[in-house]
């Protein structure tokens, strides 16, 4: 999250944030799929912001974050432990207590005069900065994103990109009015055995694909008692909420605070946050990464009480030619993490945090409910945060497109968007491939 002393003058909202209409009746920036599609293969605008530095072969990187909460603190390690010409040089957070984490961190790997702000405007008027990591919660985004790109650094913002379809298309049309390289941190995008699993998909062993089961299954070892957060230091609550309309806003408190993601204001819950990650590959692998027709969903809190945004829910997404479920529950106590399984006429395939396992037709065996198949192919190893990084640097340095760009992030999370719109409407929602207008 942001800095932390108190700001007396709290930023103005986006326009896309300061009037929110129902979920089923949202005026959409004039943007149509073609764009969207053009803007992301297309040569760069002419750059209306500041221009950054050209970055030789030999120079180190010099970077910033907004946000320096769990996520963004575990950006600053990882960069710092596997990239040897990266550098921090300034962190940006409302906790105090952020802020002095983050840059303990980043001291004890060298880098040992990060400049603390509480205002992210004030980080960003460093000329020395190359590029930014926006760590924020997803009700800042937008305004991070657009800022940082305006102000000539590129951007390394996590996901989910937006809290909104109208931010996601206003982000895209702000990073695309600028020569910025953005990268989301979809890391799945970069990770090889994801990537090797695109191969064999898209040699035609599946056939044709009817059904795709994307679920995440959480024991949760921490504590979510409302009764028990406790919030360490000074925080900036005026400047956290500045993006909620003002007839929204509440004094400060720290359950809302430390626990963000649970709360509609600032997040669109575990739908947006997982889901992400995982109806990017699905929409990736089967249908050219554009979002679905139409969604459905069923959830609810069950355990996590006091909070807003469900603990387990259902999804279920319509494409043209299959369609997709999207489970989540983090309060269960049988298996902890994410999987994707694919049904297809000639074959199937598991993917996981371990790999990929393809089978084939000729491998239906008589006993599958106490032997598992073996793989016609298989692929192992987990996830790798740390090259999704290195695609962005080395982006840096090319100027080349990123793996996972700002089109890329909004059409993710864009398929959970709707399934929230489903949630709040209690009903099937479509959505207009044109204009991204949810009826």
């Amino acid at each position: 999250m942001e800095g932390n002393t108190r700001n007396t003058q709290s930023p103005k909202p986006l326009a896309s944030t300061s009037t929110r209409r129902s979920w089923t009746r949202r005026k959409f920036l004039g943007a149509t799929a073609g764009t969207l599609a053009a803007a992301g293969v297309a040569a760069r605008a002419q750059s209306a912001a500041k221009p950054g530095r050209i970055l030789g072969a030999n120079d180190r990187i010099r970077m910033g974050i907004i946000g320096s909460g769990g996520m963004g603190r575990y950006h600053v390690v990882s960069m710092l432990d596997n990239f040897k010409d990266v550098e921090f040089i300034a962190i940006c957070d409302v906790s105090e207590a952020a802020r002095n984490e983050a840059a303990k961190l980043a001291a004890d790997r060298g880098s040992t005069n990060c400049k603390l702000f509480n205002e992210h405007e004030k980080l960003l008027e460093m000329k020395e900065i190359d590029g930014v990591v926006i760590g924020s919660p997803d009700h800042w985004h937008a305004r991070h994103l657009i800022d940082t790109v305006n102000a000539g650094k590129d951007a390394y913002c996590e996901k989910p990109m937006s809290w909104s379809i109208e931010q996601g298309l206003e982000m895209i049309k702000a990073v695309r009015a600028t020569d910025r390289i953005v990268q989301i941190g979809m890391q799945r995008r970069s990770t090889p055995p994801v990537m090797e699993a695109k191969k064999i998909i898209d040699s035609g062993f599946l056939g044709e694909v009817s059904l795709v089961r994307a679920q995440w299954y959480w024991h949760m070892q921490e504590t979510l008692d409302p009764a028990a957060v406790k919030v360490n230091g000074k925080v900036d609550w005026d400047r956290f909420q500045a993006p909620v309309p003002p007839e929204k806003r509440r004094p400060f408190d720290p359950v809302r605070y430390a626990r963000w993601r649970y709360f509609w204001d600032y997040s669109g819950g575990n739908m947006t946050d997982q889901g992400t990650h995982l109806m990017d590959v699905i929409q990736w692998f089967f249908n050219d990464s554009k979002p679905p027709l139409a969604a459905q969903e069923a959830g609810e809190v069950y355990q996590l009480k006091g909070y807003e945004t469900p603990d387990t829910f259902c999804a279920i997404f319509e494409y043209p030619k299959f369609m997709a479920t999207w489970t989540l529950t983090y309060t269960n106590n049988w298996t902890n993490g994410w999987s994707i399984i694919v049904h297809g006429s000639k074959g199937s395939l598991e993917l996981d945090d371990f790999g990929a396992r393809f089978l084939d037709n000729n491998h239906w065996i008589p006993d599958w409910r106490t032997k598992a198949p073996p793989p016609k192919h298989e692929i192992k190893g987990g996830l790798r945060v740390d090259l999704h990084e290195k695609n962005f640097f080395d982006c840096m340095r090319s100027r080349k497109e990123p793996n996972a760009p700002v089109e890329i992030g909004h059409q993710a999370v864009t398929a959970l968007h709707l399934a929230n719109a489903a949630h709040h409407a209690r009903r099937r929602v479509t959505l207009d491939p044109q204009t991204y207008k949810v009826s």
